[in-house]
């Protein structure tokens, strides 16, 4: 994981790019249009010509400071409207020529006077997030490669249900959660055996909630927890605290609960992050391999209860569908 000095230089980096990239754009701009008309070329020397000219008069003290100033800013105004003018023929915009920044706020530079920009802020904050999630072993899927055709149509004893029927409402309530999804929203509490789609699902409401511009982290509890003690130990220096960034996303998405290495500092951890996401309000999606009753032995009855009450609960039933698929057994 990167250090804050190392995210910092990335971001720095990219900002630096921004400038570069505005710069060149508005060269290549002004090479553009004064190829198309020269005369833009001559009206843009004289502009620039006019802090030299009003120098010269002020040293010569020619005339009232104040009066000098305001005769050449009328004169720039409309030698200005006369490049205006000329861009109209072009067919080009007014600030076709003007140097753009990415943001108005900062010109790029990332900051205002000694203060960070908001746009610094936002630009650590995203590079910490992509590698948080370069690093896990977790990769995005999508609602199209779920097949429900692995599911039994059958009556089970497991959960009472037709594990097709059953999957299917809860492959639809995702997909909706999914394209209305906000900050928010409730928290899911994905449960049931392994291989049965609880990892594919979360991730494709991942892969939505990012296609809509917010902020998502997924990664397993054993990852979380992992980089949490490094940081509490000292062991690394990580980028921006551990804690903060998965407590502020606006959706994390934790993955296998209960497989991680079992130790009072990792119960501790697990606890301090979901009841942090559930006081703050904001939506934690958690799947578990684990049965209820194990999970109360693994992490007590208040974490266990905490989360059923809080987020909701999909109860995943079938066959292992990883299992089906290695077997070479298609989809019905």
């Amino acid at each position: 994981m990167l250090s804050k000095k190392e995210i910092y230089a990335q971001a720095m980096r990219e900002l630096e790019r921004r400038r570069q990239q505005s710069s060149q754009t508005q060269h290549s701009h002004t090479l553009e249009a004064v190829s198309l008309s020269p005369e833009i070329g001559r009206l843009r020397r004289e502009l620039g010509k006019t802090s030299i000219k009003l120098s010269k008069a002020l040293l010569a003290g020619e005339g009232n400071p104040q009066e000098l100033f305001e005769q050449i800013k009328e004169e720039n105004l409309r030698t200005q409207e006369r490049i205006h003018l000329l861009l109209d023929r072009l067919g080009l915009p007014h600030d076709y020529l003007s140097h753009k920044s990415v943001c108005s706020k900062c010109n790029d530079y990332g900051y205002i006077g000694q203060k960070q920009c908001s746009c610094l802020k936002k630009l650590l904050h995203k590079i910490a997030i992509a590698d948080l999630q370069e690093s896990s072993q977790l990769t995005l899927s999508s609602f199209d490669t779920f097949d429900l055709g692995y599911y039994s149509r059958q009556y089970s004893e497991e959960g009472h249900v037709v594990p097709y029927e059953h999957m299917s409402r809860l492959f639809h309530y995702c997909v909706s959660y999914a394209n209305s999804f906000s900050p928010s929203s409730q928290g899911i509490f994905m449960t049931g055996k392994t291989g049965l789609g609880k990892t594919h699902l979360s991730l494709a409401i991942a892969a939505k909630a990012i296609d809509r511009g917010y902020n998502v982290i997924y990664s397993s509890v054993s990852d979380i927890v992992r980089r949490v003690s490094g940081q509490y130990f000292g062991r690394k220096q990580e980028g921006d605290d551990v804690l903060e960034l998965v407590t502020k996303t606006d959706l994390l998405i934790l993955d296998d609960l209960g497989a991680e290495f079992e130790s009072s500092f990792s119960t501790s951890a697990v606890y301090d992050v979901i009841n942090s996401r559930i006081a703050a309000g904001r939506p934690t999606i958690i799947n578990t391999n684990l049965t209820p009753g194990e999970l109360e032995k693994r992490y007590s009855e208040r974490i266990v209860s905490r989360l059923y009450a809080q987020l909701v609960p999909l109860h995943f039933v079938g066959q292992d569908v990883r299992m089906l698929k290695a077997e070479g057994q298609p989809s019905k």
